[in-house]
């Protein structure tokens, strides 16, 4: 991906930045174009910089070692034939995926159902204790009567090891031991535990893949050492009281399709609870496929929605990703405030008691207008912090 840069640099200390520039070198990024300075009648220098680079942190370390300047502006930059190859390969997808979509039918699940639902956030985006680590990734501990589930592996953004995921859950007492099962909802570098594992379509709890003696359920053919991941595309019973609703298919502009999963549990009582991973599926097809698998009410939604809605969870000089990225849209065309109010209204329709939304890849502007939407319903997804049903 290319970044345009744009610093503010007062005129005396131009002739330092372009030096410290050009002796600025950062491992995985390529220098398209060195600072380029634009005519401008005011007592600070306009400087552009182009430069390419796999991950946005790459970025955010160039833009930290830029000195001395006044201010940066960032922004994503696609060049205007491969952005043409991207739409004509993106409206393709999309008809191939709307397609897949429509043609799928499966017969009602008997999962029969679970006394006992805890779902306990071991990464996310928000924490009240600060022990406990944050990034833009998700990983939840679900809990019933027979089944312990580790729901995704978080994003371990800078390669650690121990990763936030460990980390957190020693600080919360849970043994990868007690795990019964890792569903991995996705094959999105923040749910896989890191964007490094992706190129050799495996997955790891952290910086180092530890040994794991567990069932793996995967959305697409993955690896892992000493295991044999269990490719699971279409709904199936999980255990008692649980199910996959099986993938769903979206477009990315600028990635692979999106194979996600996510995981239906039947709650005596009360209802299906749905957990989503990211819901790049879209809602609307969410609950559609809810409709089709099961006859029980719809009890709840727990996890992430993707609504980077005039925003995002975290911007970088100006620039938030997630509002041009994995929204199964075109990047110039973000999902909008009205797009928004009517999936809410969506939702509203089915009259849940849980409403938990994810904070890692929406904005505070629609976490705060689901929370208007849905008062005594709704709760924040907290790192460390179980939600009970």
């Amino acid at each position: 991906m290319r970044y345009l840069i744009l610093t503010s640099v007062k005129n005396e200390d131009i002739e330092a930045y372009i030096k410290s520039t050009n002796n600025l070198k950062i491992p995985g990024v390529e220098l398209i174009q060195s600072p380029h300075i634009l005519y401008q009648s005011v007592d600070e220098a306009r400087c552009i910089t182009i430069l390419e680079t796999e991950y946005i942190t790459k970025v955010l370390m160039f833009c930290q070692s830029l000195k001395p300047v006044e201010s940066i502006t960032l922004t994503a930059l696609i060049e205007s034939q491969d952005a043409l190859e991207k739409i004509e390969k993106f409206e393709s997808e999309k008809k191939k995926t709307e397609s897949e979509y429509q043609k799928a039918e499966y017969p009602k699940l008997d999962i029969r159902s679970t006394n006992k639902l805890e779902i306990l956030p071991l990464v996310d985006w928000r924490n009240e204790n600060t022990d406990l680590q944050t990034e833009v990734g998700v990983s939840y501990l679900i809990r019933t009567d027979e089944s312990t589930i580790l729901f995704d592996l978080g994003f371990n953004m800078v390669d650690t090891h121990p990763s936030p995921l460990l980390n957190n859950m020693e600080k919360l007492g849970v043994s990868v031991d007690e795990i019964h099962s890792i569903f991995i909802t996705h094959q999105h570098s923040d749910h896989v535990g890191g964007g490094k594992w992706i190129k050799d379509n495996t997955f790891s709890l952290s910086g180092e893949q530890i040994p794991l003696d567990v069932k793996v359920y995967t959305p697409v053919k993955m690896t892992y050492p000493g295991l044999e991941p269990i490719y699971s595309p279409n709904p199936f019973i999980l255990g008692k009281g649980m199910a996959s609703i099986g993938t769903i298919s979206t477009a990315m502009f600028n990635d692979d399709i999106a194979k996600e999963m996510g995981i239906a549990v039947n709650v005596a009582g009360k209802g299906i609870v749905l957990i989503i991973g990211c819901g790049h599926q879209s809602l609307r097809r969410i609950l559609e496929r809810y409709k089709m698998l099961f006859d029980e009410p719809l009890y709840g939604i727990v996890g992430g929605l993707h609504y980077p809605v005039e925003g995002g969870p975290v911007g970088f000089y100006g620039y938030y990703p997630h509002i041009h990225l994995g929204t199964g849209k075109l990047p110039w065309d973000p999902i909008s405030v009205d797009e928004l109010m009517e999936n809410i209204d969506l939702l509203r329709s089915f009259n849940p008691e849980l409403v938990a939304i994810s904070p890692h890849d929406s904005s505070p502007f629609s976490l705060n207008a689901f929370q208007k939407a849905f008062p005594g319903v709704f709760k924040e997804v907290i790192v460390g912090n179980t939600i009970s049903i």
